[in-house]
């Protein structure tokens, strides 16, 4: 299987730039790169932060610009989205019995468990943190439990990490600790060792990392909007214009890949044998 994976968007009300360039342009660029160079892919899943703002305006410019791909497209919120907003433009994305942007695929590769990890409008807590509270963590362990009597492999996609990743400005606002704690102790029970969840993909951080957690593999990507310097001593973040990415995956029953396309590259191409630089 080939899935895209897309995340962070941050798009805003067309024609308004965000931190210096134009993050529909950018999501432009990327549509059409993917729909030139991997037409072949099953899905694009979209880990959130669909827009800057939750503008009505912004997500009916995301929906005109994601129809240009030629798979079907999976989008997430994150803490920056609406989920009401969201729901208008989206109708057809499937929320669960409360309301929540969370829901199960199933793939040629196996099943995928979408989360949705946004705070509710009357909570007075951090509003750029993660959350996942009771309701949502049964849920899961519902989906969990299901594709574990269907022996199916599984994939988790999430907005917020329920882990820290180093950098101080974004291990504030990811999952709580307290939702944190309880999401580990739920996956532990459905680790790699029943060889049940293959991998976890999550957005939020802006930046290309992988690792694994609680012997998960995970992984994040470049925003195709801006990006978060690599700075393990500032306590805010800081944003740059670094190069743009989106997920290449591929699938086998054997292994999990993560390629980053770096799709505004316009600089030359060697050929080794020659040594001659081609456009």
């Amino acid at each position: 299987m080939k899935l895209i994976h897309l995340t962070d968007t941050h798009l805003t009300t067309p024609g308004r730039s965000l931190y210096g360039i134009d993050p529909l342009a950018r999501l432009q660029a990327a549509v059409e790169h993917i729909a030139h160079q991997h037409a072949d892919a099953e899905l694009c899943v979209v880990t959130g932060d669909l827009t800057h703002w939750g503008e009505a305006a912004a997500y009916a410019s995301l929906r005109e610009c994601l129809q240009m791909l030629p798979m079907p497209v999976l989008p997430l919120i994150g803490n920056h989205d609406d989920r009401g907003r969201f729901r208008a433009a989206f109708p057809e994305t499937p929320v669960d019995d409360n309301g929540f942007v969370q829901w199960t695929q199933d793939t040629s590769a196996g099943r995928f468990i979408l989360l949705d990890t946004v705070i509710g409008d009357a909570d007075p807590r951090n509003p750029s943190a993660g959350y996942f509270d009771a309701g949502r963590l049964e849920w899961m362990r519902a989906q969990l439990d299901r594709a574990q009597a269907d022996a199916t492999p599984v994939f988790l996609f999430m907005h917020h990490p329920p882990f820290g990743v180093g950098i101080a400005a974004f291990d504030d606002i990811n999952l709580v600790a307290e939702d944190a704690r309880a999401f580990g102790a739920l996956l532990r029970g459905y680790g790699p060792i029943r060889g049940q969840i293959r991998h976890l993909f999550f957005g939020h951080i802006h930046r290309p990392i992988s690792g694994s957690w609680h012997g998960i593999p995970f992984s994040t990507l470049p925003a195709t909007a801006h990006q978060s310097g690599l700075d393990f001593l500032a306590e805010t973040d800081r944003f740059t214009h670094e190069a743009p990415g989106y997920g290449v995956v591929l699938i086998t029953p054997e292994q999990v890949t993560v390629h980053i396309s770096d799709f505004l590259y316009r600089g030359p191409q060697i050929d080794p044998g020659s040594e001659r630089l081609r456009d």
